[in-house]
């Protein structure tokens, strides 16, 4: 309802001044002038809602109520025995059913927030226009307009004599003030109309006299303006009218802009606002009228900068830095003024927008105001952070009101402090971004309050303050890392989204429908922005005498310890705080870090990650997963994922720096590729010895270290050695002897590592299967690779592998290793009567067969088929001997033909 008053006032206002020098502050006038009536409107309903209560509770008989007495019972009516028929004795015999109780009925559906306001609002305007003194309302506004026509009229015709015109003013408004206050106590609010509307006829007649006319010197009008703000002052604080406090002080305010010529002395008009404000202060002492605190804050600083943007000049400085200075002492004053008036009344609230919107619109003009002086802002924050810390320190030791208030004054000493070492490296600009400290402080008073208005707002002013940040994106930069306006407007965004995300969930349970949602949009806004400034930063350090790649290999460094430090800090608040969301960032580190890998320019045969600030940056990361993974429990599926990602990576990291260094002492050699497979195998061995141990993290997580995790990677592994078959395998200074060699020791390991494992699976795994056919597979190809580098070094056959493979040496060999092989199987399917081990070897002995007619009878020169058919042959006879069909089993026997 208040609002719709304002909208009409500014409506009119803006009517009248249309096409005038002032019509903007027309608007703003009458808007005033609407909401002033709105509250006394609702003063009025209010003071007559106290009388009928009041009368109600008079018209209450003086009589004590009855004593309760029992009711007395119903009378029984004396049915004759003789007449009780046998069935309705039985009837009255057998308990009665107890009659059915009524269900309740459903609750009605509370309507919405939004529901209520439309009731409201359509009640409130149907009470306006059917009760109280509508004549007299709607009476003053038509006068005043009236009025104001008739001065303008006045003033442009030129009808009368100024002294006259001014003097029927002046006597006008004195009536209208007497007059009111002679009708002070009747309920429809009679009086303060009438005094209002006196008190803004006199201002006007003031100015007028003063500013349009010459009549009245300056320093008179601002006596009679002083004196006539202070009266209307006292006036509003015996009637207790915030309504008419609200219209005086708007009429103070606004009186010098409406007769400004633009050629006045900004001396005078700051020290006339300064006196208005005084009046504000000590109200402030005796009442708590937050609308009139927000008007002269409004005002004050709303003026001041619009002066400033028009006619401030750096020669202003000495005579415009003390007023705001002075201003922001004012404002800062009604604030605490206002929290210790609710702790009298156990209210215990503070004003928000006035705790936190004072530093911020001071601190932004301040800002404006020294832009050419050399670490201003770093000094201004300075000042600002010691006078909130010597405040809060004061209400501790005074044990004085609002603890409320000290934690805000506590909180803005350390963002202006965390301010002043960026401003003394960037005093470029102060960015929008600063907004959202406000709103993540109103949001924080909302929840202490319960209120839902403040919370809406802070979350509306981050919202501003992250387009007032896009907005500026282009402006020139600092070149200091980190320490520039630029960054600090992401870390000021991010921060406010995390507190506020953080606050949202410590209480969900005061939180709306709409609300509860948002911390899950805020957290992850919140992240984002740290880490696109932080990225932003990093991108763009350019170190001098780097080559390129090096350059950029420092860059993905400053990030990882930037992306480390951040989310352990984040880890650390969080579990101090019981902040469960909180936890989550941290899981971003692993993805960075191996994004970070895939993005560096550098090569495991050029230089390790330890060079480049990698010695820090790798050691930190890696910690900090560590005990962000240890932190986070409560996110089981999560974390089981991450901490098998986890020892990849380490395992990944600490192959790639042995691998580099090996090879930067023995280059082009097979040393520093068996790394690669060596350091894996010797992290997934000691896992493999660790798996009965009853401690976290492998009691916790059991499949990520020794189930899927530990399978992937024995897939790398095996895919490993697979790959490595292209690789002659020299191991220069060392000589190549078969078997006993890095490479294909490493590779042996591997094997046998897989078949532990497969000993380890219980008999119904369905792993064992695939996994036995894996193993063999791998094994079965590891033998021949093994029989190609030893034809390659000992029969001087040439890599690469696929024309090595079409040797006559390596065919006869081939030959006979998998005759040899077909004989081990068959043999030991024999001993140990496993028919399926005798049959693999009986098909590879069949593959060789077909081998020998299809490939070596047609390709092979003489000698290599001479020595391939007649060593297989050989083999052949012996398998038939000592490795004869094993019988099958009884199951076999009865169901299945051998």
């Amino acid at each position: 309802m208040h609002f719709l008053f304002a909208l009409g006032g500014a409506l009119v206002g803006g009517i009248l001044m249309d096409g005038g020098p002032y019509s903007p502050f027309g608007f703003l006038f009458g808007g005033l002038i609407g909401l002033g009536m709105s509250l006394l409107r609702q003063q009025r309903r209010d003071i007559n809602q106290l009388r009928q209560d009041l009368d109600a509770l008079g018209s209450v008989p003086d009589r004590e109520a009855p004593v309760d007495q029992p009711a007395p019972a119903p009378a029984q009516t004396a049915t004759p025995t003789a007449t009780a028929t046998p069935a309705a004795t039985a009837t009255r015999s057998q308990p009665m059913p107890r009659p059915e109780q009524p269900r309740p009925a459903p609750r009605p559906r509370e309507p919405s927030q939004l529901q209520k306001l439309a009731e409201e609002l359509l009640q409130r305007v149907t009470h306006f226009f059917t009760t109280g003194n509508l004549v007299v309302r709607v009476g003053v506004v038509v006068l005043f307009i009236g009025v104001a026509f008739l001065l303008r009229l006045a003033y442009e015709t030129g009808l009368l004599p100024v002294e006259l015109r001014l003097a029927g003013a002046a006597l006008g408004g004195l009536a209208l003030t007497a007059v009111g206050w002679r009708f002070r106590n009747r309920s429809d609010t009679y009086g303060l109309i009438l005094q209002g509307a006196g008190v803004g006829v006199l201002y006007l007649t003031i100015f007028a006299s003063a500013r349009l006319y010459g009549l009245l010197p300056m320093g008179a009008a601002l006596a009679l303006l002083v004196a006539l703000v202070a009266a209307s002052s006292v006036l509003a604080v015996v009637q207790r009218s915030q309504a008419l406090a609200i219209f005086s002080m708007s009429g103070g305010f606004l009186a010098p802009v409406l007769m400004s010529t633009g050629a006045g002395s900004h001396v005078a008009l700051f020290s006339y606002y300064a006196l208005l404000n005084t009046g504000i202060l000590a109200m402030a002492y005796f009442r708590h009228w937050r609308w009139l605190n927000w008007v002269g804050f409004l005002f004050t600083f709303a003026i001041g900068a619009t002066w400033g943007y028009e006619y401030y000049r750096p020669e202003h400085f000495a005579t415009t830095e003390p007023f705001l200075i002075l201003f922001f002492f004012y404002y800062l004053a009604v604030s605490m003024l206002f929290a210790r008036r609710q702790e009298v009344e156990l209210r215990s609230v503070v004003d928000g927008t006035l705790v936190f919107g004072t530093p911020i619109v001071a601190f932004a003009l301040q800002a404006a105001l020294i832009k050419d002086f050399e670490f201003g802002l770093a000094y201004s924050a300075l000042g600002a952070a010691a006078t909130y810390t010597f405040l809060a320190l004061w209400l501790k030791r005074q044990a004085a009101f609002s603890n409320l208030l000290g934690q805000s004054f506590v909180a803005l000493g350390i963002v202006f402090a965390t301010l002043a070492i960026p401003f003394a490296f960037d005093n470029q600009r102060f960015t929008g971004a600063a907004w959202a400290v406000e709103g993540a402080g109103l949001y924080w008073v909302g929840l202490r309050q319960g209120q839902r208005l403040p919370r809406f707002f802070g979350l509306l002013l981050q919202a501003g303050a992250t387009v007032a940040f896009l907005a500026e994106i282009g402006s020139p930069v600092d070149p200091a890392l980190f320490l520039n306006s630029a960054y600090l407007g992401t870390v000021l965004l991010s921060l406010a989204a995390l507190f506020t995300a953080y606050l949202s969930s410590q209480h969900v349970e005061v939180l709306g429908r709409w609300e509860r949602p948002l911390r899950w949009v805020l957290l992850p806004w919140g992240v984002l922005w740290w880490f696109a400034g932080g990225l932003r930063e990093v991108a763009r350090y350019k170190p001098s005498g780097y080559r390129q790649f090096e350059a950029s290999n420092l860059n993905e460094h400053l990030f990882i310890l930037f992306a480390a430090l951040s989310l352990a800090a984040v880890t650390f608040v969080a579990q101090r705080r019981r902040w469960l969301e909180g936890l989550l960032p941290g899981f971003l580190l692993l993805p960075l870090a191996l994004v970070s890998l895939l993005g560096l320019d550098l090569y495991w045969d050029r230089t390790s990650l330890f060079t480049d600030l990698g010695w820090l940056a790798w050691p930190l990361a890696v910690l900090a997963m560590f005990w962000h993974l240890r932190t986070a429990r409560e996110f089981s599926v999560l974390a089981t994922a991450w901490h098998a990602g986890f020892w990849w990576m380490v395992t990944l990291v600490l192959a790639w720096n042995v691998a580099a260094f090996i090879d930067m002492a023995l280059p082009d050699t097979v040393w520093s590729l068996v790394v690669w497979g060596a350091v894996p195998v010797a992290a997934t061995a000691l896992l493999y010895r660790l798996r009965d141990q009853e401690r976290w993290p492998f009691n916790a997580y059991p499949g990520a270290y020794f189930g899927w995790g530990w399978l992937a990677m024995m897939g790398y592994l095996l895919g490993w050695l697979l790959v490595m078959g292209q690789v002659a395998g020299d191991p220069r200074p060392l000589p190549y002897v078969v078997i006993v060699n890095p490479l294909e020791l490493v590779q042996l390991a591997i094997l046998l590592l897989g078949i532990a494992w497969l000993r380890h699976l219980p008999t119904a795994s369905a792993l064992r299967s695939p996994g036995t056919v894996v193993i063999g597979a791998v094994a079965f190809a590891w033998l021949n690779l093994t029989a190609a580098r030893a034809v390659h070094f000992y029969g001087g056959v040439d890599y690469p592998l696929d024309s090595l493979l079409n040797s006559d040496a390596f065919q006869t060999t081939a030959s006979i290793l998998w005759t040899s092989i077909a004989l081990l199987l068959m043999g030991y399917g024999a001993r140990q009567s496993m028919r399926i081990s005798w049959l693999v070897g009986a098909a590879l002995l069949a593959l060789v067969i077909v081998k020998l007619f299809m490939v070596d009878l047609g390709k092979l020169d003489t000698v290599a088929r001479i020595v391939s058919f007649i060593s297989v042959g050989v083999l052949m006879l012996v398998i038939g001997f000592f490795a004869p069909l094993p019988p099958a089993r009884e199951a076999d026997q009865e169901g299945e033909p051998a």
